[in-house]
């Protein structure tokens, strides 16, 4: 074998592992796959799958089509090759490391190995009791609850931008902030009451005519507004190598209002969400397995029940990361900014942290610690290091169900837990115990009866409250708003409307409403569009029911006058000659006059 020709063209991964499968004699000591160019691309972060099935199989295309370099073991006296050393000694598997913290040994030194010395005891906790803050419940309606998020300030934010972006283009910049909250009006009125085409609300065709969306915005408003649509200025954006730059001010303001209004509690969990996205985008992603495959991906964190107190987009490899978790890796570096935010909203409070595999790492537990907050995650075999003394897991799922063996380290800061039950799942904590167990059950193939099999204390608080993204994905894809647009960030200010009003409606339930989802979408889409829509009338608009409202009922000196000028009534509309002395309104004397001042 020429060792030469692998360094005059490096070699693809797959042509490679052709050639190595060829071989007779010598294979390479060392294969370092280079990063793709188009790896954002195709990278599909599938980070809740069964990581036994992890293997050369069922790589990415963009890995096995990246470049590799190889070295050969020493067999003269020439020196040695250089190779990788880490940065950082914060993480216990090179299969978990950004490419960004390999260092040379002439351009970087190596830092000691954090080693784990590990007991067979159950953790003692150090962290403060939670303590509740009872104090009185604000009554909302659904319209107000509604506006907590889209108040006054974003609609402004909205209908400036938007007509700083039709004057740029030769249109009328005349957007009014009522024509605003209409248009917000008919994208939640859509989701629960939708039609192929937009268009079709305002047909005069009896099926698809919508009385209160013709009487609230017209037809060529309603697509001027869907057209001209912004929430920054293209010309002067924030940051450039922000790839959702164009929606950041939205994101920004709401990110503000849901942390400052959300509930008191301990637990929070942080997931991925999907946003469904058909068209094309730097950052859509594709996950298999997953209601939604393709769209745009969020990382967010929400309360227990499913409110979203914080989102943030991925972009992939421009991910933006704050310099102080860069070392932690990507993973852990969304539940330090998450935790962040708690902690800027609820300084010194043991908030609990819940979150999956593709998070957890040894290093985030001990940063955690540090910060005075719990957490507690599932976490993949190569994460726990060599140093680990409990059984891998491939023995550990041949033994019998309900099986659970768990390690603390030396220090009693990370308790480990492994337990059998359909499969063999490993649970890290800084601050939940394994012990007492609770009796589940399940059914037994073998014996086919439902037997009970102990449950440990970590995996149970887990399941209680780790769901929390799941649920608020469920609930926005009820009534997801159903109107497409041409913009790829148009889903993204869409899926915002969604989240706003789905942690409106989780304030009003907090709050002893009785209106479930449905019913709560119906009622602020209903108060929007009859508050905030079009005159009926050409001109000035003069509303009688509301002159002289805190008089019309007092009845003193209400005096029938007669006027020579014909004008309307205020109750039927018809011409008349007779007017009201105090209230100066025309009514006719038999019928209108007592039905205009009796309540």
């Amino acid at each position: 074998m020429d060792d030469s020709r692998y360094w005059k063209r490096p070699l693809k991964f797959h042509e490679l592992l052709e050639e190595i499968a060829n071989l007779d004699a010598e294979i390479p000591n060392n294969i370092y796959i280079l990063p793709p160019e188009n790896a954002n691309e195709e990278i599909t972060d599938e980070d809740s799958g069964d990581e036994e099935t992890v293997n050369m199989n069922n790589l990415p295309g963009s890995q096995l089509r990246a470049e590799v370099q190889v070295s050969f073991e020493e067999r003269t006296q020439t020196p040695e090759p250089q190779t990788p050393e880490l940065e950082s000694d914060l993480w216990d598997s090179e299969d978990d490391l950004p490419l960004s913290v390999f260092r040379t040994k002439e351009t970087g030194s190596k830092k000691k190995k954090r080693i784990y010395k590990w007991l067979q005891t159950d953790i003692n906790s150090d962290f403060s009791l939670w303590n509740d803050i009872y104090g009185p419940k604000i009554s909302y309606t659904p319209l107000e609850a509604f506006h907590l998020f889209f108040d006054s300030e974003i609609i402004a934010m909205l209908v400036h931008y938007s007509n700083l972006y039709a004057t740029s283009h030769n249109r009328n910049g005349d957007i009014s902030g009522n024509e605003m909250r209409c248009f917000l009006g008919v994208l939640l009125l859509s989701g629960y009451s939708g039609h192929p085409r937009r268009e079709m609300y305002w047909e005069k065709s009896k099926d698809t005519n919508n009385q209160l969306v013709c009487e609230a915005i017209s037809r060529n408003r309603f697509k001027y507004i869907i057209q001209n649509l912004h929430c920054c200025d293209n010309n002067n954006l924030l940051n450039t190598n922000d790839k959702f730059a164009k929606i950041r001010p939205l994101i920004d303001a709401l990110n503000k209002r849901f942390i400052d209004f959300a509930p008191f509690q301990e637990n929070h969990s942080v997931d991925e969400s999907m946003v469904p996205y058909f068209g094309r985008h730097g950052t859509k992603q594709f996950i298999k397995g997953k209601p939604i495959r393709w769209g745009y991906k969020f990382w967010a964190g929400t309360t227990k029940t499913g409110y979203v107190e914080w989102f943030e987009p991925y972009q992939g490899s421009t991910t933006i990361i704050a310099d102080e978790y860069k070392e932690l890796g990507l993973g852990a570096s969304v539940i330090l900014q998450f935790a962040h935010v708690l902690q800027e909203r609820f300084p010194n409070t043991p908030f609990h942290l819940y979150f999956d595999n593709f998070f957890t790492t040894l290093a985030l537990l001990e940063k955690l610690t540090d910060m005075g907050l719990k957490g507690t995650g599932t976490i993949r075999e190569n994460r726990l290091g060599k140093e680990c003394i409990l059984t891998h897991s491939s023995i550990l799922k041949k033994k019998d169900r309900g099986l659970f063996e768990f390690c603390t380290s030396d220090d009693n800061k990370i308790i480990l837990c492994k337990w059998h039950d359909n499969s063999v799942v490993t649970i890290a904590s800084n601050a939940t115990k394994v012990m007492p167990t609770l009796p589940v059950k399940r059914f037994s193939q073998k014996e086919k009866k439902n037997v009970y099999v102990p449950q440990p204390h970590a995996i149970k608080k887990y399941n209680e409250n780790m769901g929390g993204v799941d649920r608020a994905d469920q609930n926005i894809s009820l009534y997801r708003t159903s109107i497409r647009g041409k913009k790829w960030y148009f889903p993204l200010i869409c899926h915002c409307l969604d989240m706003a009003l789905h942690n409106a409606w989780q304030l009003y339930r907090e709050s002893n409403g009785k209106k479930d989802h449905l019913h709560f979408r119906q009622s602020v889409a209903l108060g929007i569009l009859e508050t905030f829509k079009k005159s009926s009338k050409r001109g000035p608009s003069r509303n009688s029911a509301n002159l002289h409202e805190h008089s019309r009922y007092d009845r003193l000196d209400h005096l029938v006058t007669y006027q020579e000028k014909q004008t309307r009534c205020g109750i039927c509309h018809k011409k008349c000659n007779f007017t009201c002395q105090k209230c100066e309104i025309a009514l006719h004397p038999k019928n209108c006059f007592v039905s205009y001042h009796t309540a």
